[in-house]
């Protein structure tokens, strides 16, 4: 009798493992499943994306690049060195790569973020440099700078005062978001200038982690829609605009 079952059950597993035999990954969600590391930063998904993972893995505006082992992004004018992202709590906290082996860049440029993706962080404080004010003798003077073969000096501060004459008559103004507690430490230490440049400063995104949070919760990963210029979500089979559907598969 074993034999005149056999073609039965043959039957019945091939039925069953047709499902897994026919699906192909969309190759956008493969793809989007990795994550991205580069030095001290590492598995890093939506919204970002770059190096190996495609724009279509996540949102304009937060291209990620890697150079000598430590990831930057570009806002405007300025390359910013990325020291720690927070997905969760949605922090990209960064340095100015111009200003992180000193405070003598080569081109004077104040900082700018991308408005229409983040903001600044809380417990912030704007530090202000003054470039070339004519040897005008401040309490905040640092050590000259030699910048383009010209020397030039340097002063700061890290409040906004009225009446201050630097504003009228020195030839470059930068300004750098630094942390409130090093803003501190530089109104009585001027030489933790570096430490004070190093430290950086945060930057928040959107709130859109609801809508990935649904996506990854029904086994998908998060993307971008370049089409639409929207949130999608892949899926193993195809995409879906928030979600993925409830498989079926490995069911009669």
């Amino acid at each position: 009798m074993l034999p005149n079952c056999f073609p039965f059950f043959f039957f019945l597993f091939a039925l069953i493992r047709v499902p897994k035999i026919l699906s192909v990954d969309d190759p956008r969600y493969s793809t989007c499943r990795e994550t991205l590391t580069c030095g001290s930063v590492s598995s890093i998904g939506y919204p970002f994306w770059g190096m190996n993972r495609p724009s279509y893995c996540g949102q304009p505006g937060f291209e990620l690049t890697c150079k000598n082992d430590v990831a930057e992004i570009m806002m405007n004018e300025n390359t910013l060195r990325v020291l720690d992202i927070d997905p969760e709590l949605q922090i990209l906290k960064v340095a100015r790569e111009d200003y992180w082996n000193g405070y003598c860049p080569t081109k004077f440029i104040n900082t700018s973020i991308d408005f229409d993706h983040f903001n600044y962080g809380s417990n912030l404080r704007n530090l202000t440099l003054f470039y070339g004010c004519y040897q005008l003798a401040t309490s905040t003077d640092l050590p000259n700078c030699t910048i383009n073969s010209t020397l030039i000096d340097v002063s700061y501060a890290v409040r906004n005062m009225l009446g201050d004459p630097r504003y009228g008559i020195c030839r470059e103004i930068v300004v750098v978001p630094v942390y409130e507690a090093a803003a501190k430490d530089l109104e009585v230490k001027p030489m933790s200038m570096q430490a004070a440049l190093r430290g950086g400063f945060e930057l928040q995104w959107g709130p859109d982690n609801d809508q990935c949070r649904r996506c990854r919760d029904s086994d998908g990963i998060c993307g971008y829609n370049q089409t639409s210029n929207s949130f999608t979500c892949f899926c193993s089979d195809k995409p879906g605009e928030t979600t993925c559907f409830p498989t079926t598969e490995g069911t009669l």
